[in-house]
């Protein structure tokens, strides 16, 4: 289990999760032990010379999450211009990622982390908002729960949305892994670059989604609509299946199936549980209300909660 030196490393016999507080409260790895005393990483292992979240095995999204077109977004009546960080020329994953965060209690299975913008350099921070996030992390036995909130602590009304970025493995224990992924929704979004072009239509990649069919390599990084807040992730051959439970305000989940330079399906796939669509403030500001994004009133939070149970195939 490689790790930073200023790691939280939070463990039980069945499992350990490390969390960095310096690099966004990113999870930089999670293992998890099986049967046969073997440990297994379910998601991607952040190497110890890193220092960006984008290396790291899952990040949060917050004050937006996924891609803001062409960095700039309109608010009721107001423009706002962004730093790109992305080679589209969008705005990325939001801010919290980048941002050093402070403990604030930890145990031996828990820990909370806080991020205050306004203690901040002001040039440090890619939003035009003041506002404030916690994390909580607590591990059991066989389960993973992340609390996640974003709180507005400007003076004025503020849209806002927050969610999770894993990288989950293809293969745990066993190279003859096919992930298999199995959720509810509704439609995908039509979409250019991921920025949506318009409205969820249901088709055969939902469908399979629904069927629980292995993953393969659909070449997907898109955003899908009714998601009801619960994704089964199976794999069948090490024998290990995986239950993510989010709350109903995450109810959209980007999916995101990289492939390698020879076009091989990537040793990494992303289950992105997230609160809105993306480029979902200027959608927002346009009059599309189904996107999940939240004007938060002064001093008001958006609270959310993920919990990833593990078990053996059914």
């Amino acid at each position: 289990m490689n790790s930073h030196k200023d790691d939280i490393l939070l463990e039980l016999d069945t499992i350990k999760i490390s969390i960095n507080p310096r690099i966004g409260a990113s999870i930089t790895s999670l293992m998890i032990r099986n049967q046969m005393d073997k440990w297994a990483p379910v998601l991607r292992t952040m190497p110890p010379e890193s220092g960006s979240a984008s290396d790291a095995g899952s990040f949060v999204m917050l004050p937006w999450t996924n891609r803001i077109k062409d960095a700039q977004f309109n608010d009721q009546g107001d423009t706002h211009q962004l730093k790109s960080n992305c080679t589209d020329d969008s705005a990325i994953h939001g801010v919290g990622r980048d941002l050093p965060w402070t403990i604030t209690d930890r145990s031996p299975i828990s820990a909370r982390l806080v991020l205050d913008s306004r203690k901040l350099d002001p040039d440090s921070i890619n939003c035009p908002y003041q506002f404030g996030a916690i994390a909580r992390y607590e591990i059991g036995i066989d389960r993973v729960e992340i609390e996640l909130s974003v709180t507005n602590l400007d003076t004025r009304p503020i849209p806002a949305g927050c969610g999770h970025h894993p990288y989950f493995h293809r293969h745990l224990f066993s190279d003859a892994d096919q992930l298999q992924v199995q959720m509810e929704v509704s439609g995908r979004y039509p979409a250019e670059g991921c920025i949506p072009t318009a409205d969820p239509i249901d088709d055969e990649i939902c469908n399979s989604l629904r069927k629980g069919n292995p993953i393969g390599n659909p070449g997907l990084d898109d955003v899908f609509s009714g998601f009801t807040g619960i994704a089964t992730l199976d794999w069948p051959q090490s024998n290990v299946s995986m239950r993510m439970q989010c709350s109903e305000n995450l109810g959209h989940i980007v999916i995101y199936t990289p492939t390698t330079d020879s076009g091989d399906p990537d040793e990494f796939v992303c289950i992105e549980p997230v609160s809105m669509v993306n480029d979902g403030f200027n959608r927002f500001d346009a009059g599309h209300h189904e996107t999940g994004v939240v004007m938060l009133e002064p001093n008001q939070s958006m609270r959310t909660r993920m919990t990833l149970s593990f078990s053996t195939c059914d």
